[in-house]
């Protein structure tokens, strides 16, 4: 294998919520890190190289967000001037927190002042041409965006496609504008050597709108971002009692969803359709993760006290808590409306628990025959798969032993693979 010196845009890594675009990101970094790894950062400018690397960390743990004057203001900035700085990581397996243990694998931080704000503001107001931006040809082989971004670059270029949402479904939040997301898609086709779709069904969406694009884009398949330490850390008994007992739930005795909570993911039709066979399956519906676009239509639903111990609401958990829960959950409910590729039922079967998902989308590429598979749009059929999957004994055991055959395909072996042959051949 060649050694690369390969950038990777960080715009996913610097949000205060984690979701599945920096999961993939994570995997990414994880999967290059034999390269010459380096991290496109946003932190603010200093002269001493100390307080700027400290501001990196900073953005990357906890990120500032800017008001739309002070954008404006920096995009005016770096007009004038768009300087970068180059700073060595420090960070190994001994000094790292959690939700930064990705970091250990990158070389170099490339540091561009509020880069991603200056893009965002760049989008708005030249939305049909992106951003140009010179790297350093000595130092970067290879520039690789985590998802599209409306940016062109002087060195080879590779983008990923999670989904084209944002232009087929109206369920997503208006307030990202389609006609800017339609542009960033369009130019990350155009200005890319390469395009990495996360499935074939985000793909085949993607050609229906671009079908120019056919021979750019690859569909490579993320692995599930559970690492052994932390699956060995989720199934340790003291840990799980820990778990378990801070939230007032029993092993095996209660169904669990766990994302954002927003109506693309149906978690209205999901209340309603576990209220219609509560009595049935007799154990809580727990739902854990932020509440998102659209909560006024269940977020009654999560404040009533009619429905205190049978609906629970943990709102943003960390990753160990959510693997424990996938793990001690007597089944794992995601009926989506849409996913470009859909990582949470992967991660249930990856954790030995049974799965009921939706027959639309990327899902059933990603799921196959090891998971439930039902109608999203349906009540009936949700409510008839919840009962199911909570007392058919026979259909859990089922479902877990095509599980395991399934999560075969998504692993980092695979992804890595995938990965290195389309970064040599380009």
């Amino acid at each position: 294998m060649k050694n690369y010196k390969v950038l990777i845009g960080g715009y996913d890594f610097e949000q205060k919520i984690h979701r599945g675009i920096t999961y993939y990101g994570k995997a990414l970094i994880n999967t290059l890190r034999d390269h010459d790894l380096y991290l496109l950062t946003s932190a603010k400018r200093e002269d001493e190289e100390a307080l700027l690397y400290l501001n990196i960390l900073r953005q990357l743990d906890d990120p500032i967000i800017l008001s739309s004057k002070k954008r404006l203001l920096a995009y005016i900035k770096s007009k004038l001037s768009f300087k970068y700085d180059i700073v060595k990581n420090e960070l190994t397996n001994n000094n790292v927190k959690e939700k930064l243990n990705y970091l250990k694998y990158i070389n170099y931080y490339y540091n561009i002042p509020r880069l991603y704000d200056i893009t965002g503001i760049h989008n708005r107001f030249f939305l049909k041409n992106p951003l140009k931006i010179d790297l350093d040809k000595s130092l970067i082989d290879l520039l690789i965006l985590t998802s599209p971004t409306n940016i062109k670059a002087n060195v080879p270029t590779i983008q990923t496609l999670h989904d084209v949402i944002p232009l087929t479904e109206v369920d997503h939040p208006p307030a990202d504008s389609s006609k800017i997301f339609y542009y960033r898609i369009k130019n990350m086709l155009e200005y890319s050597e390469k395009i990495f779709s996360v499935s074939e069904y985000s793909k085949q969406m993607c050609i229906k709108l671009f079908p120019e694009a056919v021979d750019k884009i690859e569909v490579v398949h993320q692995p599930i971002p559970i690492y052994d330490d932390e699956k060995e850390l989720a199934q340790n008994s003291i840990v799980q009692n820990s778990v378990l007992t801070k939230y007032g739930l029993e092993s095996e005795n209660y169904l669990f969803y766990v994302g954002m909570l927003e109506k693309r993911k149906n978690i209205k039709l999901l209340i309603e359709s576990y209220l219609a066979v509560a009595d049935k399956v007799n154990i809580p519906l727990v739902l854990a993760g932020a509440l998102g676009y659209g909560k006024e239509e269940f977020i009654s639903y999560l404040k009533d006290d009619r429905y205190k111990g049978k609906i629970i609401y943990l709102n943003y958990i960390s990753n160990i808590e959510k693997l424990v829960l996938l793990k001690n959950a007597r089944a794992f409910v995601f009926p989506s409306l849409s996913e470009g590729f859909g990582l949470p039922p992967l991660e249930s079967m990856s954790m030995d628990t049974p799965v009921l998902t939706s027959n639309v989308t990327s899902l059933p590429e990603v799921c196959g025959n090891a998971a439930l598979l039902v109608n999203p749009y349906s009540i009936k059929e949700l409510a008839e798969g919840i009962e199911n999957i909570t007392l058919n004994n026979q259909l859990r055991e089922d479902l877990l032993k095509e599980s395991q055959k399934n999560i075969k395909r998504f692993t980092y072996t695979n992804f890595r693979e995938n990965i290195n042959r389309v970064v040599d051949n380009l």
